[in-house]
């Protein structure tokens, strides 16, 4: 996955959340996720999964091998001539979420704002925030979709309406992601998934 990962020759890698299950994992992150590339970094958040663990050195893992740590904070760059803030929300597990009124809008309607957050309930924050693009994940595409009738339970406060794929409830754009991996395999019509965004202008 990683591989592929890279293979996008992305502008940015976005990580959110549940990285890992157990401490036994620890001695694999260097070369998995601390081997991701990317022209403008790879960027992480933690999740609920993560609280099983020391996340303290599991931050101090991921950003030793590169890796830009967004939880509680906002990261500013340059993305083909224009300015883009990166920001964190692990709430509720990691308060507090990065704090967003120090960056006004300019006439242009910039800086492009992109969140990374772990469960697409903090999408109401977002939104408050005059968020642009909010990533998340948390709830494993429904884990079970049946036919027609979609995914049938998610780990989230609104049940299954962002269980996986790409919603605008203005001025936010939500993109859920199934994820990846886990110990319990079991899926049905959910397959895991590495997903690859193109952002394009409208102008």
């Amino acid at each position: 996955v990683v591989r592929r990962a890279n293979e996008f020759d992305a502008d940015i890698i976005a990580l959110t959340g549940d990285l890992v299950d157990r401490e036994r994992t620890f001695p694999w992150l260097h070369d998995t996720l601390g081997s991701l590339r990317s022209k403008h970094g790879a960027y992480f958040v933690l999740g609920n999964h993560d609280l099983k663990v020391d996340h303290r050195r599991l931050r101090e893992l991921l950003r030793g091998d590169g890796l830009i740590d967004l939880g509680s904070r906002w990261h500013s760059l340059e993305i083909h001539g224009r300015r883009v803030i990166l920001a964190g929300n692990e709430l509720p597990w990691f308060p507090p979420a990065a704090d967003l009124t120090a960056i006004p809008r300019q006439a242009d309607g910039g800086p492009l704002r992109i969140v990374l957050a772990h469960s697409p309930d903090q999408l109401p924050w977002a939104r408050d925030h005059d968020v642009d693009l909010m990533l998340a994940g948390h709830t494993h595409g429904g884990q079970f979709r049946f036919p027609v009738i979609g995914p049938v339970v998610t780990c989230s406060l609104v049940g299954t309406r962002y269980a996986a794929g790409t919603y605008h409830e203005a001025p936010t754009v939500l993109h859920v992601s199934r994820g990846l991996s886990g110990t319990i395999l079991l899926r049905l019509n959910c397959p895991p998934e590495l997903t690859r965004l193109v952002l394009r202008c409208s102008k």
